[in-house]
């Protein structure tokens, strides 16, 4: 693995389905890029890697790629592993159900800092990427995750797997529930298998325990509000016994409607991705809640009861009151069905995968109005 940052660089790595291939990378990656357009033979792929197709001139041209790249400052690395790309084309071919194989090439050192407030991991792959040269990568995609591939930094045969964070979430650093990265051998199907039986098992769960926590805090914080704004309607007084006038109980309204439809407005994707992976199993006993709540979650066509958050208070939804009350009332239906219906994780008796690597605010309660002067 290239070690220099400064200079522009060539890995040659071989591949049994493109023959050789080139990833020009490197703060100067522009040289490498005109050393391998300079060279004939090499043919530019839209990933932005080079492909040398026709193995029987590899010798002659590999000599032409060696001067060039001397003239234009170019350091040409090479080495046993074959290209990723294939390895990660074998190992999606071996996984259950169907997925996509893309590969990244991070030419400029700096963009591979792009992954990681992308990357959901408790393990060494996060690491890698954030303190370890990671030229290029193969994502792996199917309906239910999308995973990154690497190749273990100072292994010559291991991979690292990970994963990406699920959609409904942007804050992805350090989070307490994310899967641990695998280490995978050389072996695809092997790795397949490891995949298979440990990783993807132990993701599916984290998902489901992340979606579920999120849900159970925002949903605490909701009824804190609305406990909150009730105490304050049946007494007329703040908590510590200030009287409200009409004008004042009004403003404070406002703003209990205001704090709960933002709220709501966090709540709601991790709410709709937690019953779907619920609703399947629920019992009858819940069924009438969850087929309101999916209502409740996807309004289809129409988007008046859950709008972008309002600018102002004139622009708060009418609704917003009786969707709150909905999802109150129906809400813990979908705690407690997601509670007895988490996945069952990997199996422990499956062969270890996964090696050993050694938020939740409190609820906010409705703040005290200004008085109106």
């Amino acid at each position: 693995m290239p070690r220099s940052r400064g200079l522009a660089q060539i890995i040659l790595a071989v591949s049994p389905a493109d023959g050789l291939v080139a990833v020009p990378l490197g703060e100067q990656y522009r040289w490498a890029n005109t050393a391998l357009q300079l060279t004939p033979g090499f043919e530019r792929r839209p990933d932005g890697t080079y492909a040398l197709r026709d193995m029987d001139t590899a010798a002659p041209i590999l000599r032409a790629l060696a001067d060039t790249a001397r003239r234009h400052r170019v350091h040409l690395f090479g080495g046993p592993r074959p290209y990723l790309g294939d390895y990660a084309t074998a190992l999606a071919g071996a996984l259950p159900g169907t997925w996509m194989v893309k590969v990244e090439v991070y030419a400029h050192p700096l963009w591979q800092e792009d992954l990681v407030p992308l990357l959901w991991d408790a393990g060494e792959l996060v690491d890698c990427v954030e303190h370890v040269r990671i030229p290029y990568a193969a994502q792996l995609t199917s309906g239910a995750a999308e995973l990154l591939l690497v190749e273990r930094p100072g292994s010559a045969h291991e991979y690292l797997l990970g994963a990406f964070a699920s959609g409904t979430f942007d804050d992805n650093y350090a989070d307490p529930q994310a899967p641990t990265s695998a280490v995978l051998p050389p072996d695809a199907a092997h790795a397949a298998s490891l995949v298979a039986g440990r990783f993807l098992p132990a993701y599916e769960l984290a998902v489901h325990e992340r979606l579920l926590a999120a849900v159970e805090v925002a949903h605490g914080r909701l009824e804190e509000l609305h406990a909150t704004w009730t105490a304050i309607q049946q007494s007329g007084r703040y908590s510590d016994g200030t009287l409200l006038d009409p004008a004042t109980l009004g403003h404070t309204e406002q703003q209990y409607l205001e704090e709960s439809s933002a709220e709501w407005r966090r709540l709601r994707p991790h709410a709709a991705e937690l019953l779907t992976r619920t609703r399947p199993a629920a019992g009858p006993e819940d069924a009438a809640s969850l087929d309101r709540l999916h209502q409740l979650l996807h309004p289809g066509a129409d988007s008046s009861t859950w709008p972008a958050p309002a600018s102002s208070r004139a622009a708060l939804p009418p609704g917003t009151a009786e969707a709150l009350r909905r999802w109150r009332t129906d809400a813990p239906a979908l705690l407690r069905q997601a509670r007895a219906t988490r996945p069952v994780g990997p199996a422990p008796t499956a062969r270890p995968a996964i090696p050993a690597v050694g938020k939740s605010a409190s609820p906010a309660a409705l703040g005290r109005a200004p008085r109106s002067r």
